[in-house]
């Protein structure tokens, strides 16, 4: 069966994601993203002659425009966590966290990505394999991550580059700085991602005096729920439960502070920094910490001195690129999400395997 892909965005950039495969009759979008601060929106043409919609986590770049595909009346195909995050009116397929379902006669399956809360990888069984991953991070000892099977052609996150720093360099930075700060600590944190696996980690390091958001508590109780053993780890759902009470009432006086949003542009974050910067507070006895994704106005707190940033690693370094496209036998190769996708040539086998256009055959 012949196929065609199309990168509408997310190639060559840190952008949204957003591809569109197509095949016999029919066409099929990947992702609906926008921000997070990109100067690329979503375009509602882009859903021209589309039969359905699929979408691998509930981070904004990833779903952000889902309310033009509902507009639209789309299908959309995501598992039942991301669902929850999706504008009213949603005509929702639900994916397995891990298995696979028949659409249109193709078999899609899905494995955990080790990203996110109800984050999974597609695998197309078209064209000898495509796998598009999402986000996907093999490092988290929160979050779960399957394997994915043989493909042809891998569409796969490399939002780092050829970053090789692992989580653990990563942590004992973090703690570090963290040592050298006097007063209150505050980490901008997507609820669905790092909240809670930041909690755990200033527990286990014996860094109790913290408190979540009320956005982020939301999380915890989901993750707690029945179906939380679907995509995080036994061990860390055993160690939330014990600290289930603790987390359930925000402090916002409490030394380290995990609140929403990451940009920290709006929620409590927002009202956090804004509150500190008015009590002449910032970069003496109020700090922020940045562990992700930080947009202009992050990066000029970072500049200067009212917070730092401290990488807490949710995507794939260049070596589990690599891993991952060699363990599925990949024919074609991928980067996405990052500024220079060419700097993947320099790898080893890849010369002749390395896709660097935004639209191609399968």
């Amino acid at each position: 069966m012949s196929a065609r892909m199309r990168i509408l965005s997310g190639f060559g950039e840190k952008g949204p994601a957003c591809l569109r495969l197509e095949f016999f009759n029919r066409r099929w979008l990947l992702d609906c993203g926008v921000g997070p601060e990109s100067d690329q929106g979503f375009d509602p043409a882009w859903l021209n002659k589309v039969n359905a919609v699929f979408i691998t986590h509930d981070h904004i770049d990833h779903i952000g425009a889902a309310d033009e595909v509902i507009a639209a009346g789309l299908p959309i195909y995501c598992t039942e966590v991301t669902a929850r995050s999706l504008p009213k009116g949603a005509n929702v397929i639900p994916l397995p966290p891990c298995g696979e379902i028949q659409v249109d006669g193709v078999t899609v399956t899905t494995g955990r990505t080790g990203h996110s809360f109800g984050g999974v990888w597609l695998h197309f069984e078209i064209a000898g394999g495509v796998l598009y991953s999402g986000d996907y991070c093999q490092e988290s000892n929160y979050f779960l991550y399957d394997a994915p099977p043989d493909a042809a052609t891998v569409l796969l996150d490399a939002s780092y580059g050829m970053e090789g720093l692992t989580q653990t360099v990563r942590i004992d930075s973090l703690l570090t700085t963290m040592t050298k700060l006097d007063g209150q600590i505050l980490f901008p944190v997507p609820p669905s991602g790092r909240a809670a696996e930041m909690a755990l980690l200033f527990e286990r390091n014996g860094l109790t005096d913290w408190s979540m958001d009320d956005r982020c508590y939301g999380q915890v109780k989901q993750v707690l729920d029945a179906r939380g053993g679907d995509y995080v780890d036994g061990e860390a759902i055993r160690q939330l439960r014990a600290l289930k009470d603790k987390a359930r009432h925000f402090n916002p006086n409490a030394r380290l502070l995990l609140c929403h949003a990451p940009c920290a542009t709006y929620g409590t974050a927002r009202e956090l920094i804004d509150r500190w910067r008015d009590a002449g507070r910032m970069g003496s006895s109020a700090h922020v910490i940045f562990t992700g994704f930080m947009p202009v106005e992050a990066r000029k707190m970072v500049e200067k001195g009212h917070a730092h940033f401290r990488r807490w690693n949710v995507h794939p370094l260049a070596q589990h690129v690599v891993d991952v496209a060699n363990d599925c036998h990949a024919m074609q190769v991928v980067p996405l999400f990052t500024s220079r996708p060419e700097d993947f040539a320099l790898v080893d086998g890849f010369e002749g395997r390395l896709q660097l256009a935004d639209r191609f055959y399968l």
